[in-house]
Parts: C-alpha cells; sequence; structure tokens
C-alpha cells in the first residue's frame, strides 16, 4: 500500500501569477485542507472590481460552508448535502458581490468566475462535489489522463453544443471569453453542481483561464504527468510554461491529492 492510500486527507497548494501583460492580478484562491474545500476565482470589471469580487468570493464561500457545518471539523458529509452547501455557498458570494458594487458607483458590473471543490467520504470512498460558474476550470489527473470535470460557461461553448462552431475555432474565436455565468452578474448565479468519484492516487486541477488560454489540455496533461505526484512542481511548471508562451493574463493553478 502507498503512502498515498494510507493517508485519508486530501490535501491541496496553489500558485497564482500575474503574467506578462496585465498590470493587475485579479485571480484569487483559498485552500482549507482542514475543511477539504479549495475556491478558484478569477475576477472582471473594471481596474478595482475583479479583484475585489473574486476576493469576495474565495473569501465567502468557506465562511458559509463552515458556519453551515457548525462544530464538524471537516465536509465529510453526503454528496448531495455537500452539493447544496456548495450551491448555498456561491449564491451567498453572488449576492455580496452584488451588494458591493450596487452600493459603489466604481464596481458598477464586476463580477468573478469561480471553480470549488470539496470532498466528502463515505463507505464506498471518496468523492469530489464540484460547483462552478463562468471558465475556471477543474480537471481530473488520473492514470496518466486529464480529463475535464467543469463545461465552460460561456457563449463558444453554447455554440459548439448546437454544432454551429468547431473545437478548433474556438480556441482563436474574438468571443471565445464571452461568459454566459459568473458570480455578480445576475440576480441568481445558478452554478452547475456535480459529484465525482475519486481514486486515491487521483490529482485534481483547478485552474483559471489565465493557463487554458496559453495551454492545450494536452499540454497540461504532458506537464501533470511529468511532474507528478509532487504538486508544487506542477504548479510551478503550469505557470511558468503560461508565462513563457506569452502569460496573456493572470494564472492560477490548485493541485489537490491524497497525501
Amino acid at each position: 500500500m502507498t503512502s498515498a492510500q494510507q493517508s485519508d486527507k486530501w490535501t491541496g497548494i496553489g500558485l497564482t501569477d500575474i503574467g506578462l501583460v496585465r498590470k493587475l492580478n485579479q485571480d484569487a484562491f483559498s485552500i482549507d485542507n482542514t475543511l477539504q474545500l479549495w475556491v478558484l476565482a478569477d475576477g472582471m470589471g473594471g481596474h478595482a472590481g475583479g479583484e475585489l469580487a473574486s476576493q469576495i468570493a474565495v473569501k465567502t464561500i468557506p465562511d458559509v460552508i463552515r458556519t453551515q457545518l457548525a462544530t464538524e471539523t471537516s465536509v465529510y458529509v453526503q454528496p448531495e448535502k455537500l452539493e447544496s452547501l456548495l450551491n448555498q455557498g456561491l449564491e451567498s458570494a453572488n449576492e455580496s458581490i452584488r451588494q458591493e458594487a450596487a452600493e459603489h458607483e466604481r464596481l458598477k458590473g464586476m463580477g468573478t468566475t469561480i471553480v470549488v471543490v470539496a470532498i466528502s467520504r463515505s463507505p464506498r470512498g471518496f468523492q469530489a462535489s464540484v460547483a462552478h460558474a463562468g471558465d475556471s476550470r477543474a480537471y481530473l489527473f488520473r492514470q496518466g489522463s486529464l480529463s475535464l470535470w467543469t463545461k465552460d460557461h460561456t457563449l463558444m461553448e453554447e455554440r459548439l453544443a448546437l454544432n454551429l462552431i468547431t473545437p478548433e475555432q474556438v480556441r482563436t474565436h474574438p468571443l471565445r471569453h464571452v461568459l454566459t455565468k459568473a458570480l455578480g452578474i445576475d440576480p441568481e448565479a445558478q452554478p452547475t453542481v456535480q459529484t465525482y468519484p475519486l481514486e486515491p492516487l487521483d490529482l485534481i486541477l483547478l485552474c483559471s483561464d489565465g493557463l487554458t488560454k496559453m495551454l492545450t489540455d494536452q499540454e497540461i496533461q504532458t506537464i501533470v504527468g511529468q511532474e507528478a505526484p509532487h504538486a508544487e512542481a506542477i504548479c510551478r511548471t503550469l505557470v511558468a510554461t503560461a508565462n513563457q508562451l506569452g502569460g496573456e493574463d493572470n494564472t492560477t493553478v490548485v493541485l489537490i491529492g491524497l497525501r
């Protein structure tokens, strides 16, 4: 039995970088290994708005879930309850962002993408509940292969679903980053929330679109495979590679594994 299999605690680490073009880092992330909860946000909306929106999100969501769980020390609860908690957390963050924007004219229109992972345990093993709104992503790396858990809430993704555009066209389309969902934009966030079974050697990658603008899924898979299971090295190499390829946006990654 490996040391990973002997552990019962998933641990995440994160890294964020301003990139080579932007003057402000509007990404944010939070890690709570005790609560088994990891949050990543990519803000948007003016010089100050995006940075504040993402910070509100990564603080509010853990606070809401922690309060709901009261005396619990971890989120090892039934997936159905965990999905409900994640939904509550994102809706609360949405409300907080909208309220802040309503009170300050300079923040009008601010919002943030969001992706959240919480891990629970049952007699059948571990499950990851994933909530997201926007184009920040969650990936699973298992047995050398990378798969995408989330589907971007973007105009291009909607056109793909209708076969109006090809995946190759999406990468260079001028409207490829137009979002159809994000926190702070609409009165209700209505995030997508799903739960997936986990295996002991799995790695979970959360990232902002600063990474996926610069790297294809195949390139991400190659880097994770080369550096696995070393989480710090994976994060450093992903961010460094995004910058080597142009660093057009802020890049943030969170890597979660059982150790």
